[in-house]
């Protein structure tokens, strides 16, 4: 019965955990909006930004569910390709392009200064 158990609930537990992004140094990136995904488990920010010799790096931003999101004001057209952003994200551990902005240390600024919040009560 415990092996059903964990068979049953142990991908539950891999999911939820944010083991893979470096939570204790959080980085702000400035970029263009290239997507946004609407959609569960978790909303999805695509974006251009330069690195530091002046290429391109399309990075792959985790945040919260629709329905998190939604009740901090977020809609499903918030972002438009084109958009000019700044993130404050976690970024993976393994130094790929991507990170994770869902929680009260995630921060997200328009060009004209509007600050989107990702609270999760």
């Amino acid at each position: 019965m415990l092996s059903s158990f964990l068979l049953v609930c142990g991908p539950l537990w891999a999911h939820h955990g944010n083991s893979a992004y470096d939570e204790q140094h959080w980085i702000t990136l400035a970029g263009t909006v290239t997507e946004f995904v609407w959609s569960n488990p978790h909303c999805q920010i695509f974006m251009d930004v330069k690195d530091d010799k002046g290429g391109v790096v399309n990075w792959a931003i985790e945040s919260q569910s629709p329905g998190i999101l939604r009740r901090n004001g977020w809609t499903r057209t918030i972002f438009k390709p084109g958009d000019q952003i700044s993130v404050t994200l976690a970024p993976a551990k393994n130094r790929a392009p991507v990170g994770f902005s869902g929680n009260a240390l995630g921060k997200i600024v328009f060009a004209d200064g509007r600050v989107l919040k990702m609270d999760v009560r």
